[in-house]
């Protein structure tokens, strides 16, 4: 999807809001995620997605009914240690109206042990060999790497808030790399027979997922927030769409299929698979890999399906461009990173070249022609 022209910024009374870089589709209106501030303070006051017109009335009211007392008793100008900027940090943190308490928790978490090991050290001393000295203690002392990513991130979240705030030194925070262990991508694209099998493998609403996920080829998480209303029966195809990334596209669906999807009736339109609870996309991931090991076949990942309905369309004959826009991908993107040419293929495709066979030049002499002598005719 081709990015858009940002809006304008919102001014109303002591609050600026200005859209990000995030934006999404949403039945071919775009909404962007805006990020509400209080001028001159830069203290957040809103944040969330709509359209210029539907921030604009949130704001409208937000400044109506009283903004929240700025965070006036965090103390402002430079910090000298890691301790000093976590604490305000942390303090602002639990100050925001649009953090949600279990990100509040979660940052609270993960700052735990920064707080403990880095409180009496230098904000002068940031650097790569700081972070990756702390990355080795903690990975000695047993931490996961999973939880040691989570605090690096926080570290830079904080990082980068004191910079803005002209609190620490003006300096990027460094990029370390932390190997998450044990964790191995899962390339394999399965076989139809094998997907056939899973499918008859699940259950409930984990087989019609899976079942959608193997027919459209969709991504997991267009699956997981499908709704009932997205589905249409007499024209038997279903509304894929995906936040900030292709869009909304249209995808034609076996009328048993379809109907199968609309008979799932939800309250106040929540997702056909609300049952998976959140997240969604985890679940139905894990659903999968369970009906897998259930139907004793190599496990595979949604984005195997995704790979497996590309090579099925482009070894059916279906042209590059068709394919592409029933997967919501460029042509280029589509064949760099989805097709998966096999032995088979590669076979196919000699086969149909005929590049084993080498035609013999036919030669066939014609005449006499009219108005050729016989002597002429022979020496022909």
């Amino acid at each position: 999807m081709i990015t858009p022209p940002r809006p304008k910024p919102i001014d109303i009374g002591p609050v600026r809001a200005s859209p990000m870089t995030r934006f999404r589709e949403q039945q071919g209106v775009v909404h962007w995620y805006w990020r509400a501030r209080r001028k001159g303070i830069r203290d957040d006051v809103w944040s969330g997605w709509g359209t210029r017109e539907q921030a604009q009335v949130i704001l409208a009211a937000k400044v109506t009914r009283g903004l929240p007392a700025p965070a006036s008793a965090i103390a402002r100008g430079p910090v000298s240690t890691f301790g000093e900027l976590f604490d305000r940090w942390f303090a602002r943190q639990k100050e925001r109206p649009d953090l949600a308490p279990k990100t509040v928790d979660h940052y609270d978490k993960a700052a735990r042990h920064l707080v403990a090991w880095l409180r009496d050290t230098l904000v002068q001393h940031l650097d790569r060999d700081t972070i990756e000295r702390y990355r080795d203690s903690r990975l000695r002392e047993g931490a996961s790497t999973r939880l040691l990513v989570q605090e690096l991130r926080v570290w830079s979240m904080a990082w980068r808030w004191g910079n803005e705030a002209a609190m620490v030194p003006a300096r990027s925070f460094p990029r370390v790399v932390v190997k998450v262990e044990g964790f191995v991508l899962n390339h394999h694209t399965p076989d139809p027979a094998d997907v056939r099998k899973v499918i008859e493998a699940a259950t409930g609403d984990a087989r019609l997922a899976i079942e959608l996920l193997a027919v459209t080829g969709a991504r997991v998480s267009e699956i997981a927030d499908l709704r009932e209303c997205d589905v249409e029966v007499d024209g038997k195809r279903v509304t894929l769409r995906l936040n900030g990334k292709t869009g909304t596209r249209s995808f034609p669906l076996p009328a048993e299929l379809a109907s199968r999807v609309r008979g799932r009736s939800t309250p106040n339109q929540d997702p056909v698979f609300a049952r998976f609870g959140l997240p969604r996309c985890n679940a139905l991931r894990t659903r999968l890999a369970r009906a897998c090991r259930r139907a004793k076949v190599k496990v595979f990942t949604p984005h195997g399906l995704r790979r497996m309905v590309v090579d099925r369309m482009l070894r059916a004959g279906v042209d590059p461009a068709t394919a592409a826009s029933l997967t919501g991908h460029s042509v280029v993107v589509m064949l760099r990173h989805y097709r998966q040419v096999s032995e088979v293929d590669r076979e196919a495709a000699v086969r149909r070249a005929s590049l084993a066979t080498f035609p013999v030049e036919d030669n066939v002499v014609e005449g006499p022609w009219e108005g050729t002598s016989p002597a002429d005719a022979e020496a022909i």
